[in-house]
């Protein structure tokens, strides 16, 4: 049995998860692992369960809990290198063998690591250090952690794994490996800011490098983020090092010994030996991973998901049918399955024979399922048009998903034989979708009328932001004018004193970033846009290679630098860096000050505005190009508008923080006034019944493009006004929008709001633990989350139990959260819901109150 602290909680045996139990059982065991070996007392276990208000019947709980965790362990052996928990004055004690716990593998490497160090062993070194590090899986007790666990032991073990990597940074130092480290510090160093050894450390990386100035301006942003946040002057040791880069002080070069080693690695005949600039690969982060299921649980909920079917005619393909050439087109039908649906965010459910499914909106929805399965549908047909003739049917609609904390998602329902249906109708090497599918999608055409057996034909693609584009052209300009007042302000400033400026636009999807950025950009003469995508970006640097296509597409490029900067020796610069972001091969980190470069000499020669989009599905590498940018920026009539949705900054938290030339916009919500005029100014609501007023205004919440989807579906033929009490339709691309800002939450999180979504408007910890038969101070914890993550409101105190009370944010948000739940799983919360009404209030602590 095997025990993992460095990441999520976890225990294997026999290489197989360990089911744990609740989060009260998971933090009990968490806290002896961390004390594994020693005798933890009552007392101290209680705190650390219950950091405060410890309710009268804690022991009783604890006791519980560690009666389930030797349930859970011993049954898996109680001999050899299995746990044991033993009651022992005055507590417990967990006796691990040292060897399964990860935590004290990482103690024993650090160790080890660190004494090749002290003895000059630098390769040694490095390399064991890596090992320890490559331990780790996530934060510490990441799972724990997330539900608002704070001890202290989490941030030593945090320090010491930054110690850990300062020391093996050291030791490749000192083997010359600073070209390789470089992005490595710099990701770190964003976190950590004010760590002054990493700061020096990447100081000599880049000295190395024979970046002199971008050294001593990392010590210029160090001194000033410890002067002006801690009113602190950096140490000794940075002072000296920024004295000695100045010097060029050979005490900074390489050893003899290790330069020697750099010339042979790089061959003796290269008259100037320098290192390569380090290779950087995007990593494909733009979409947020699924909240992970716990361990040995299968989560049911019901979903709007587009499925995919495709079926391939593989006897016609190979002649005679020859069992070996059938398996070949096989295989090469199912690699192209699973590799257009993964790039574009689906997942593969598995085949019968040469029919296969996918799956868009499992384990997650996204906005665009819909649009996504129809172009993942249309470029596998596209890639076996040689290969082999096939039939696909797209579907979307409600399923009954299954989400499994390992394996594939499944899902059930009418959905699928529609699918099947629709895939068997399809002409060969054709796409055939419902009228739902049709109706959700914005980036495919379609053929002029249905088919005659049902269905609508794909016929192709055209670009997601150019779609988007479109629909919000069409949105009023509605109650933005003080931010677009300011913009114009910053983009005259720009204009004026030839100086860069950095802006970003903050808000919630379809509250009107674009728009607002368009109506400034209308009356500028040279505008580049790039846009960032969830899915189907294999290049990884999408926002920049559209800034570059641009300015120029790539046969005309050189021409284009050309009569930018000349044909010298700067211009054969410009076009390597760029290169890299034209064609479908990873970048250096030499490319930075070309890209850089590339557009100040651009803006020297009229002022440029630079609109980077969705900056939240951006990459790392991107992200750090724009801030690098706004650091380093010649004095240039620049002005870059960045927008992104808000969890941009739970990624970077210090997102152009501290910089002056930088500016950040937060666009909320249309008033109650400003949706009526909105809705007022469409010719399809505008003459809507005075009845259904107030119900639309309640819908749209404030958002602009909830209100052109509303309009939009009202004016639809099919679609037939709801008379009396009757809740209006919720629009599906509406629907989608709210469905995925509800499943990128934690999985315990989104636990509480469907317990929270089934009491009510109005909910209370109280009533939300009754309902789903939880700990009141762990829901009380919860709805605090869930407010910071802007799903909830605060309502002021119930009158009774003096319990803080909150709100819906989003009118439609508790419907469409309730929808998620099975009827068996709604109803049975729905009575323990009553219950609590029905009986006298608890408070927190569990008492009656009065």
């Amino acid at each position: 049995m095997r025990f993992h602290l460095l990441g999520s909680l976890e225990v294997l045996d026999d290489d197989m998860p360990v089911p744990l139990g609740g989060i009260k059982q998971r933090a009990a065991l968490g806290y002896l692992l961390l004390h594994a070996n020693r005798v933890v007392a009552t007392s101290r276990l209680l705190q650390a369960l219950w950091s405060r208000d410890v309710p009268p019947t804690a022991r009783k709980m604890l006791q519980n809990a560690v009666s389930g965790l030797r349930g859970i362990l011993t049954p898996h052996g109680g001999t050899g290198g299995s746990a044991l928990l033993l009651t022992h004055a005055p507590g417990y004690l967990l006796r691990v063998d040292e060897d399964s716990l990860d935590l004290s593998r990482f103690r024993q490497l650090t160790e080890q690591g660190r004494g090749e160090l002290s003895a000059g062993n630098w390769t040694a070194a490095a390399k064991v250090l890596r090992t320890a590090l490559s331990l780790w899986r996530g934060p510490v007790l990441a799972d724990l952690a997330e539900t608002g666990i704070t001890w202290p032991e989490l941030t030593a073990i945090k320090d010491w794994r930054l110690a850990t990597q300062e020391d093996c940074f050291e030791a490749e130092l000192a083997c010359g490996r600073h070209y390789e480290i470089i992005g490595e510090l710099e990701s770190l160093i964003e976190v950590e800011p004010y760590r002054e050894r990493l700061n020096g450390q990447l100081m000599l990386a880049l000295y190395r490098c024979g970046r002199q100035v971008d050294a001593l301006s990392v010590y210029r942003r160090t001194r000033a983020a410890l002067v002006e946040e801690l009113g602190l002057e950096p140490g000794r040791e940075l002072q000296e090092l920024e004295r000695a880069i100045l010097d060029h002080a050979p005490s900074l070069d390489l050893p003899p010994s290790v330069q020697r080693r750099h010339l042979l690695a790089v061959g003796k005949s290269s008259p100037a030996p320098v290192p390569a600039p380090v290779v950087i690969t995007p990593p494909p982060v733009a979409e947020p991973a699924a909240p992970a299921v716990p361990v040995d649980v299968t989560v049911v909920e019901r979903k709007q998901v587009s499925v995919v079917m495709v079926s391939a005619q593989l006897g016609l393909a190979t002649g005679d049918g020859d069992p070996e050439d059938v398996d070949g087109v096989h295989q090469e039908v199912a690699s192209a399955v699973r590799a257009e649906v993964s790039r574009l965010g689906g997942v593969v459910g598995g085949n019968v024979g040469s029919v296969f499914l996918a799956m868009f909106g499992v384990p997650r929805t996204s906005e665009d399922d819909a649009d996504r399965a129809v172009r993942a549908s249309l470029a596998v047909r596209d890639r076996l048009s040689s290969v082999a003739d096939v039939q696909i049917g797209v579907a979307t609609g409600d399923a009954l998903v299954r989400l499994p904390s390992s394996g594939t998602p499944t899902a059930t329902g009418v959905l699928l034989d529609r699918c099947r249906q629709l895939m068997s109708l399809a002409p060969l090497s054709a796409v055939r979708a419902c009228t739902t599918t049709r109706d959700a999608t914005s980036s495919v055409t379609w053929a002029a009328d249905p088919a005659p057996t049902g269905g609508w034909e794909a016929v192709s693609c055209v670009s997601p932001q150019g779609a988007t584009r479109r629909a919000q052209a069409a949105v009023p300009f509605v109650e933005r004018e003080r931010e677009l007042l300011l913009l114009r302000g910053l983009l005259d400033d720009v204009r004026g004193r030839r100086r860069p400026h950095f802006v970003t636009v903050l808000g919630e999807a379809g509250v009107g970033k674009t728009r607002l950025v368009d109506e400034l950009t209308a009356s500028c003469a040279t505008v580049l846009r790039g846009t960032a995508t969830a899915f189907g970006d294999d290049h990884g640097y999408g926002p920049l290679s559209d800034v570059v296509r641009g300015f120029a597409e790539p046969e005309t490029l050189r021409d284009a630098v050309s009569a930018l900067v000349g044909t010298g020796e700067l211009a054969q610069t410009l076009l390597a860096g760029l290169a890299g972001l034209l064609e479908p091969s990873p970048a250096t980190s030499a490319d930075f000050p070309a890209w850089r470069r590339f557009l100040e000499e651009i803006a020297d020669s009229t002022p440029l505005v630079v609109v980077l989009e969705d900056l939240h599905w951006a990459n790392d590498v991107v992200l750090d190009f724009v801030e690098e940018l706004s650091e380093y920026a010649g004095s240039v009539p620049l002005l870059v508008i960045a927008t992104a949705r808000p969890e941009l900054l739970r990624r970077r938290p210090s997102w152009f923080g501290g910089k002056r030339n930088v500016t950040t916009i937060s666009l909320e919500p249309l008033s109650h006034n400003g949706t009526r005029n909105l809705l007022n100014s469409l010719p399809q609501t505008a003459e809507l019944p005075s009845e259904l007023w107030q119900a639309l205004v309640s819908a749209v919440g404030g958002n602009p493009l909830f209100a052109t989807e509303y309009a939009r579906m009202i004016a639809d033929p099919r679609m037939s006004c709801p008379l009396g009490d009757a809740p209006l339709p919720v629009p599906p691309s509406v629907r989608a929008v709210l469905t995925a800002q509800l499943d990128s939450l934690p999985f315990e999180l989104k636990a509480v709001l469907q317990d929270a979504a089934v009491v009510g408007d109005l909910v209370s910890p109280g009533a939300v633990a009754v309902t789903g038969q939880r700990e009141p101070l762990d829901v009380a914890k919860a709805l605090e989350l869930l407010e910071q993550r802007d799903f909830l409101r605060r309502q002021g105190r119930n009158s009774e139990t003096g319990e803080i009370e909150y709100g819906f944010r989003h009118p439609l948000m508790r419907d469409i959260v309730a929808e998620q739940l099975p009827r068996a799983v709604r109803a049975s919360k729905q009575e323990r819901a009553l219950s609590w009404f029905e009986e006298p209030a608890l408070d927190l602590t569990g008492r009656r109150a009065g």
